[in-house]
Order: C-alpha cells, then structure tokens, then sequence
C-alpha cells in the first residue's frame, strides 16, 4: 500500500513546498513593513492569521476544532500545544484571534524568509543552551503576559521522532504560567502528522484533509508554587495525551 501512495504523498509534498514559498514571498512585503515597528505587531497578527488560513485552504488543510468555547478571552494565559509537524503554528494562528506571542527555538533565526516572524521582534526566540539568553527569553515573556496577551509555548520544545506519541515535556511552560500566575489552556492537534509528517521528501506522511484541534479546559495555576512545578507538568502532559490516547492508542 505504501508503495502504492508513494507517488502521490511526493508529488503532494513537492506541491506543498512550493505553495509555501509561494504565498510566503507573496506576503512578505507586507510582513516586512507591519513586523518592522512594535506598534504596527497587532496588524501584522491579523495579516499572519489570513495568511495561515490561506497557507492552509489552498493546501487542501480544513480545520476541525473541538472545545472552542473553552478559549480565554481578555486575559493573558500561556496556550500549551502538543508539536507533531510543521502545519502546528498555522491551525493556532486560524483559530485564536487575540492577539497571542509565539515562542520558537533559536535555530529558526537561520531558516529563510519564515525567520522573520521571530528575529522582527513580535515573536520570542529562546535558546535553551545558554542561560543568559533564556533568560532574557523569559524576560521577554514576562513583558507579553503584563501586557495583557497570550502566550504560546510548544512543551516538547521539537517535533518528536514518534509523533503522535508525545516527546519529553519541558519544565519552561509551566514554570512561567506558576510564576506569572497565569492558567494553561492546553490544545491537542491530533493529525497534522498526518497531513504532513516531519521527514524527508521521500519519507512519511503527507496528504491533504482535516486538521483537527481539540481546545481542552483551562488549567489553573492559583496558589500553586515552584514545588507544585513536576505534578503540573504531569498533569498538562496527561490532558494533551488524552485525544492521542484514544485516538492512536498511545
């Protein structure tokens, strides 16, 4: 059967990748001119969030949410999402439409043309082997949630090897919700693997069709301490398995 689709995930594949890029240089100038001054990163926002919507269409990606009535409104909050393909930034950007700060490791500074959702400054970069830096990183976080917006923080850190299974959860993201006081909304993208699995052109999944996103309750941080850090981490890591669990059994 894999030999079967092989033709049609690479030549889906090569179509996604040039669709990609693409649409991304079509759009770049605006996100040069909107991402080039803080004032102007609310209106950049809104032009990422059409772009996501059209990056996703026009690869044939419709979005399925679950729990929608489940978002915060008018608050900062930190948005723990599980990380199992490339596609992950896009549903969330299509779905939340207050204005939220993404957080991405380092290296993506060095990838063309998409760096500059990160190095303009809206976005956080944090790098996690150097203590300065990721403590600058955190000071950055900490200006976004007094700000009053949300934040959003891959816990994996990296697209795990055996997505859907979830990799190993970083301490980070619930770290800085307890410190800054601030529920967890954690969300579940239970087939974006599907669509388009990390690996190499010649390798994996890759197929249009659903995207489905499960938006679960929020996950309070009231009262609780540094010490409550690895019971809270245990806890978001059980909610966004659920989905998976039932779903692939993992």
């Amino acid at each position: 059967m894999n030999f079967i689709l092989f033709p049609f995930k690479l030549i889906y594949k090569i179509y996604f990748l040039l669709y990609f890029v693409l649409t991304l240089i079509l759009f770049y100038p605006l996100f040069y001119f909107f991402l080039a001054k803080k004032e102007r990163f609310p209106k950049a926002f809104k032009i990422i969030r059409v772009y996501a919507k059209v990056w996703l269409y026009g690869s044939g990606i419709y979005l399925r949410v679950k729990g929608k009535e489940n978002i915060l409104r008018d608050q900062p909050f930190l948005i723990c999402s599980n990380h199992t393909s490339f596609l992950d930034p896009a549903p969330l950007y299509a779905i939340f439409d207050q204005h939220f700060v993404f957080t991405g490791k380092k290296e993506i500074e060095k990838w063309p043309l998409f760096h500059i959702f990160y190095t303009s400054g809206m976005n956080i970069l944090v790098d996690r082997h150097n203590r300065v830096g990721a403590l600058k990183s955190f000071m950055k976080m900490k200006d976004v949630i007094d700000e009053g917006n949300p934040l959003v923080i891959l816990p994996e850190g990296t697209i795990p090897p055996h997505a859907p299974k979830l990799g190993e959860f970083k301490a980070g993201a619930v770290s800085i919700a307890i410190q800054m006081g601030i529920p967890i909304l954690p969300v579940t993208q239970t087939t974006n693997w599907r669509r388009l699995q990390r690996a190499s052109l010649f390798k994996g999944n890759a197929c249009p069709g659903v995207a489905e996103v499960v938006i679960h309750p929020p996950i309070s941080t009231e009262g609780l301490t540094k010490q409550d850090t690895e019971a809270l981490q245990e806890k978001l890591k059980e909610v966004i398995n659920q989905p998976l669990k039932q779903k692939y059994g993992v």
